[in-house]
């Protein structure tokens, strides 16, 4: 979720070996992030580094996905195992998941202005007020059933 304030502190969120299997550098993060923002005029050679940097980012952002979703999965079976005084401590893997699940709405592009907050327009602000109210209803049933 941190990828753009990230980048624009001179980190890389991404670990080593998805970053060096991707060739995303902090350069692949500057030209997505502006891709991300910034639609207006280009020309073609920046728009192809663009495209390349975002279908690379794009790539690293599917592994990471997966993989997330995989150890998610395996809580879920053995969140039985837990007593249910602990189960409180598995909240946090309700936002998780549905951050996952925001990600794969947008087609793993970690730097959507969905994501990341941006769009001041009244579409994005209804998106946003959806995903925290589904979000609030999620914590809300979990808290109540002891199970995500």
């Amino acid at each position: 979720r941190s990828t753009a304030f990230r980048a624009s502190q001179g980190e890389c969120s991404i670990p080593l070996d998805l970053a060096t299997k991707h060739d995303i550098s902090m350069d692949t993060l500057y030209q997505a992030w502006d891709a991300s923002i910034n639609d207006g005029d280009k020309d073609s050679e920046q728009l192809e580094k663009a495209a390349m940097a975002k279908e690379s980012l794009r790539g690293a952002t599917m592994e990471m996905v997966e993989m997330a979703s995989f150890h998610f999965h395996r809580a879920r079976e053995n969140q039985g195992k837990v007593p249910k005084e602990g189960r409180m401590c598995l909240l946090p893997a309700v936002c998780g998941l549905k951050y996952l699940d925001s990600l794969k709405e947008c087609n793993y592009d970690v730097l959507h202005p969905v994501l990341v907050g941006g769009g001041d327009d009244a579409a994005a602000v209804a998106v946003e007020r959806r995903r925290k109210l589904s979000l609030m209803l999620m914590l809300g049933r979990t808290w109540l059933t002891g199970t995500f």
